[in-house]
């Protein structure tokens, strides 16, 4: 099987031959959305479409939002409409021609079309007004923040569907970390209320048209793997070995694919070629019995932060698979 065969194969419950190693069967597309919107460049301070500032540090694996009462937009959410402003994608020039040529290649090496959407609607919140409000925020002043959601969910669906109108990726990679290594950021309930339809609405739209989602999240979700499902996520990518990998199988396996499960503490400036392996079998001994199972590092895109640490993780893989799959 090539490594597509072997995804698809994976995601419609028949038998696979090996194990999907990483990210093989993917190939990204850089389409002129990324590019308009997400403009962090490594090493700078940027301030992005939504006047947010980030900032990409050397050895960190993403970008994330410099918060401080000089540069935050949205001190009080009662003032939303004032402050807050998403980019105009109806009035950006868009030139989708590199992107449709680049998505044809990558299918024309058998892999899949795939495409990063970010940031969700959790992560968009707090780079507009910090963690600590957004989270408050969600319990102190709900009817604004249901209003600001909707805005922001009328925003990601404009984008969706020119994403899907000019380029209709294969795959669409979603980023939206929803918890820490060990808990929820917020109450299962109180996710469920202000993402839950949002999201079943959003994924849903790429669902109809018969796009793979697959989400992001290197958090805790154990107590929202159902409603992962029920908003149509097919592979939730990033899964942490914190969370009870084999009992969420056992109940959600068939229904969800569970893309991760290697710890990314073995991806070091001087890693351990020997740790790297056997954090690598580990996964593989304890996970690959229940199945809907892709071992990876639990970043949000392909590689490692540092050189050759990624390549022995998916030599390992393919070591693996003759060892699982006979």
């Amino acid at each position: 099987m090539t490594p597509k065969e072997n995804l698809l194969a994976l995601l419609n419950k028949e038998q696979q031959d090996a194990f999907v190693n990483e990210w093989e069967p993917f190939g990204s597309v850089f389409d002129p959305l990324m590019g308009a919107t997400l403009t962090a460049k490594p090493g700078e301070y940027v301030i992005d479409p939504w006047g947010v500032t980030v900032y990409w540090g050397k050895d960190e694996p993403g970008v994330m939002p410099i918060i401080n009462e000089e540069t935050k937009v949205l001190k009080d959410i009662t003032q939303w409409r004032e402050f807050v402003h998403a980019p105009k994608l109806s009035k950006m020039d868009l030139d989708w021609t590199a992107a449709k040529e680049q998505a044809e290649q990558i299918r024309s090496q058998g892999k899949l079309a795939m495409s990063l959407m970010a940031t969700g609607l959790f992560e968009q919140s707090h780079y507009l007004m910090g963690f600590e409000d957004a989270l408050m925020n969600l319990l102190l002043e709900p009817d604004d923040m249901h209003d600001f959601l909707d805005y922001l969910l009328e925003y990601r669906m404009e984008y969706a569907k020119l994403l899907v109108e000019n380029l209709h990726p294969d795959i669409l990679l979603h980023h939206d970390d929803w918890g820490s290594k060990t808990s929820l950021f917020m109450k299962a309930d109180t996710w469920r209320e202000f993402f839950k339809e949002r999201y079943k609405k959003f994924f849903g739209y790429f669902r109809e048209n018969g796009i793979i989602v697959m989400h992001h999240s290197d958090s805790y979700c154990e107590p929202i793997v159902q409603d992962m499902i029920d908003v149509g996520i097919d592979i939730w990518q990033g899964v942490l070995p914190t969370n009870d990998i084999l009992g969420l199988q056992k109940e959600f396996g068939g229904k969800i694919v569970f893309m991760g499960g290697i710890d990314s503490v073995i991806d070091q400036k001087e890693y351990d070629e020997a740790q790297i392996r056997g954090e690598v079998r580990r996964a593989c001994r304890e996970y690959a019995s229940g199945g809907s199972f892709i071992p990876s590092i639990t970043y949000g895109a392909a590689g490692s932060i540092f050189p050759g640490v990624d390549d022995i993780v998916m030599d390992e893989i393919r070591k693996q698979s003759a060892v699982y799959f006979k």
